[in-house]
């Protein structure tokens, strides 16, 4: 299956999650294929069009990376389940500490899956901690998440106070501290946002709560001071900016073992030189042909014969760059792009192939013209239609592969795709306009408007013969992203 999630990543750039999830692919087959079609359609009012904003500049605003998807298991799993994969793992690789290992790999990747697996469970624990409309059974989701994030990093502690009790140094106990820094970066994290949830949208429980809170996150403050491990600073004079830095760097190191090396190069390089080489011959052939017919006609060393024979090679050149803006369009709806493989710990685990395209709105697929739900006065407004960008992306993972690289269960790949639409702003106009004014009891009063575009997104996701489409509206202005809305308005 596809799943897709989208957000806004920053002011002007939107984040598609797209999830290649091989879980239920069929056991027989080796290798799970898997289609997405993408068409974005594009206010006429930008100006942009194929001769303004090319395959390069597109794939300029496209960033791409892939991944595998996080292994799925609950924060109170991991808080009270020995027998769990990522604490099994865990315990068994720092099982025998009267030697210090020589060989870390195995050990530092238990680690880091750990570190992935966690902030996962905290993320989703926290979420889940607030849906519900019972008062009650949302104080006790609290009372849980706050005795579970407690008792992971317990456990974890543990381990890391064993490993140094036993007088074990080296990369493997620094290791060991940036996991422990980062577990704990991510609990305070996800606890600050869930504590500031409760405290604006529900007050009552919040009272309720407070101390509890308090104790977490308080005693987790005065834990890292007492390693030396870097705090958020109220009155930091830099913005806390060396604190940002080290976070993310220890995202990086945690989160490492889950990104996937990739190798992209251009997809059509050969296939492009043979058809351009036979447009070359094709317009050569013409030109000799020509050349022949007005030697025999008018003979050698004529004046008909020497313009004859310059027209044929001007025809020529023209008809060879004709032909070749044939066989590149018809080689852009069909043959793809770029190729991406996929490697994890040098052992190729898959493929990715993409294609852009601006195509003619009546060559449109008539569901996905369905899902664009156009205002039919948009359609009695002549000469302004859309620019329809068609992004293609076809993805093939082999499921075998990618469970040989770790021990965890590895359930598929996830594109992270961040698209940059600051070229599509350019040519906005301003973001708010005057419209007319009213008299009230403070007198006249000038009313302004908001002018907005809105960009569309329809997505056709094909995977073991099934079909599904989903569709993204995206609010923005000149001064960047506003809204993200999935489904229909």
């Amino acid at each position: 299956m596809i799943d897709l999630s989208t957000k806004i990543h920053d002011r002007f750039t939107l984040e598609f999650k797209v999830g290649f999830n091989t879980e239920k692919a069929d056991k027989q087959k080796k290798a799970s294929d898997f289609v997405m079609n993408t068409w974005i359609f594009v206010p006429n009012s930008l100006d942009i069009n194929p001769t303004k904003y090319s395959k390069e500049n597109f794939y300029r605003d496209l960033k791409s990376d892939q991944r595998i998807i996080t292994p799925n298991y609950t924060l109170h799993d991991l808080a009270n389940n020995d027998q769990l994969l990522p604490n099994q793992t865990l315990d068994n690789e720092f099982g025998d500490l009267s030697i210090a290992p020589d060989d870390t790999i195995d050990l530092v990747h238990a680690l880091k899956m750990y570190c992935a697996i966690a902030k996962s469970a905290f993320r989703d624990a926290s979420k889940q901690a607030t849906e519900t409309d019972n008062a009650k059974q949302r104080i006790e989701n609290c009372e849980l998440y706050l005795a579970d994030a407690k008792q992971v990093l317990n456990r974890f502690r543990t381990l890391y106070k064993k490993l140094k009790n036993n007088g074990i140094k080296g990369k493997i106990v620094q290791d060991f501290a940036y996991a422990d820094e980062f577990l704990g970066n991510i609990m305070a994290v996800h606890t600050y946002r869930l504590r500031d949830k409760i405290h604006d949208s529900f007050p009552d429980d919040y009272s309720q709560l407070e101390s509890r809170f308090k104790d977490l996150l308080l005693g987790e403050r005065a834990y890292k001071s007492e390693q030396g491990y870097l705090n958020v600073n109220p009155d930091a004079p830099n913005g806390n900016e060396d604190f940002v830095f080290r976070t993310s760097l220890l995202k990086k190191f945690a989160e490492s073992d889950l990104y996937l090396s990739s190798n992209k190069r251009k997809n059509t390089f050969l296939v492009e030189q043979i058809l351009y080489s036979l447009a070359a011959g094709s317009a050569m052939l013409v030109a000799t042909l020509s050349s022949f017919f007005f030697q025999q006609r008018y003979g050698n060393f004529t004046l008909p014969f020497l313009i004859a024979l310059v027209v044929s090679y001007m025809f020529k050149d023209r008809l060879k760059e004709w032909l070749r803006l044939i066989f590149a369009k018809r080689l852009s709806s069909t043959v793809f792009d770029t190729r991406t493989d996929f490697r994890i710990k040098g052992r190729h685990v898959g493929w990715s192939k993409d294609s852009m395209d601006f195509i003619d709105s009546d060559k449109v697929l008539p569901e996905v013209m369905r899902l664009r739900d156009r205002l039919p006065l948009f359609d009695e407004v002549s000469g302004c239609d859309e620019k329809v960008i068609l992004f293609r992306k076809k993805v093939r993972v082999w499921p075998s592969e990618l469970a040989k690289a770790s021990p965890f269960p590895m359930s598929g790949i996830n594109d992270i795709l961040r698209y940059n639409i600051t070229e599509l702003t350019r040519k906005m106009d301003n973001p708010s306009l005057s419209l007319s004014g009213s008299w009230e009891d403070e007198g006249y009063k000038p009313i302004e408007g908001r002018k907005i575009y809105r960009l569309t997104f329809v997505f056709q996701c094909i995977y073991d013969g099934s079909t599904e489409y989903k569709r993204v509206t995206v609010k923005c202005d000149k001064n960047g992203l506003m809204a993200v809305r999935i489904g229909l308005d």
